[in-house]
């Protein structure tokens, strides 16, 4: 049975995608608003399985880059990421069939549902990050041979420009820079791929999965209530059950700004049962590494979580305030993200830290997360 994007399923998988950016991915509020417009304007997205994709079949993958500061104190049309679509499709002399997702965490889960329905063509239910990473190269598609190129850019919907690089890490190089020149933000589309190709290479089914995990955490009434919810939702996905590792209050933040990334650290005071325990936490743009009386518990590529101890919203780094009580969570990441290609992409080594990654699953005693 074909399943349909609407604007109540919007409100779904924008909360389930804040929950999957692992602290980053942007705020999701502008994005929920223009897809919901424009399936109102255009009629609501089909959401269709890779599995039922023509093998020969085109599609293209879409993101919003840069700032999203600047993203909201300057609002895109929209057609910005129809423009670079029909770009792609001249360029390569193709005619695209659906529009994929670049990353399921945060904004770009509804950036190419606003695509999808401006371009009037169904979404394929798969993604290539599995959460948020904040570079181009950070995905599946790449790890798995797919090439960037062509790629494009645009932040006005009368003018576009085309990347063209047999290196995938060239493309984010071009790209980051042409998006500062342009002011900040800019869509893009990459990673033009056959059916078959982003069955191989794309995280898949992550749109049901997201839109499931908002629906569940939409009657959530507060933070216990929500970490129940995770568990029972991710529990039977391509994911790990989620852990709790502390509750308590944020008592040191360490956040700057470095060659345009968000990067420090927070530390945790446990409370209730945690009393006397002390979580560290290191993000990059997103939540990476945690570690508990200098030994590594959780590490990226698997996802991260800062709950609002009162309403059992995730934190985004840029949010993260001293003195807020808090609970931090892990949850298991795709195995896909695991294997050895995509920690060549992904793992710690790639964000600077120094570990080798171990599934949190075997760092983690079963005991660890009750409380």
């Amino acid at each position: 049975m074909k399943r349909y994007i609407d604007e109540k399923t919007v409100s779904a998988l924008s909360q389930g995608a804040m929950y999957l950016g692992s602290g980053g991915g942007g705020d999701v509020k502008l994005t929920e608003l223009m897809a919901k417009r424009v399936i109102r304007e255009n009629g609501p997205v089909p959401l269709i399985s890779p599995f039922h994709f023509p093998d020969e079949a085109w599609v293209i993958p879409v993101a919003i880059m840069g700032s999203t500061t600047i993203f909201s104190e300057h609002l895109p049309s929209g057609n910005e990421l129809k423009k670079v679509v029909e770009t792609i499709e001249k360029e390569k002399n193709i005619a695209a069939s659906a529009i994929a997702g670049l990353e399921i965490g945060g904004m770009n889960a509804l950036s190419p549902v606003i695509t999808a329905a401006l371009t009037n063509l169904p979404l394929l239910n798969a993604d290539g990050m599995g959460r948020a990473f904040p570079e181009l190269q950070m995905t599946t598609y790449h790890g798995f041979g797919m090439k960037a190129s062509p790629a494009v850019i645009s932040n006005h919907p009368d003018k576009t420009y085309l990347l063209l690089s047999d290196e995938n890490t060239e493309i984010e190089k071009q790209a980051r820079n042409l998006v500062t020149s342009l002011g900040g933000w800019a869509a893009i589309a990459c990673y033009p791929m056959q059916g078959w190709q982003i069955r191989e290479a794309g995280i898949l089914q992550t749109y049901t999965l997201t839109i499931r995990l908002g629906e569940a955490l939409s009657a959530a009434i507060d933070v216990h209530d929500v970490m129940e919810k995770m568990q029972k939702v991710f529990q039977t996905s391509i994911y790990g059950k989620p852990v709790k590792l502390i509750e308590g209050k944020i008592v040191d933040l360490q956040r700057n700004i470095i060659e345009g990334m968000l990067k420090g650290s927070l530390i945790v005071e446990g409370s209730g049962s945690y009393v006397g325990e002390y979580l560290s936490v290191f993000f990059h743009n997103e939540y990476l590494l945690i570690q508990k009386d200098a030994a590594t518990l959780v590490t990226v590529p698997d996802l991260i979580c800062v709950l609002d101890e009162e309403t059992g919203y995730p934190l985004p780094v840029e949010e993260l305030e001293n003195h807020v009580k808090v609970w931090v969570i892990a949850i298991p990441g795709p195995f896909l993200l695991q294997t050895a290609k995509m920690l060549d992409v992904v793992g710690p080594a790639q964000f600077g830290i120094a570990e080798h990654f171990i599934p949190m699953e075997e760092r983690i005693k079963p005991n660890d997360n009750e409380g």
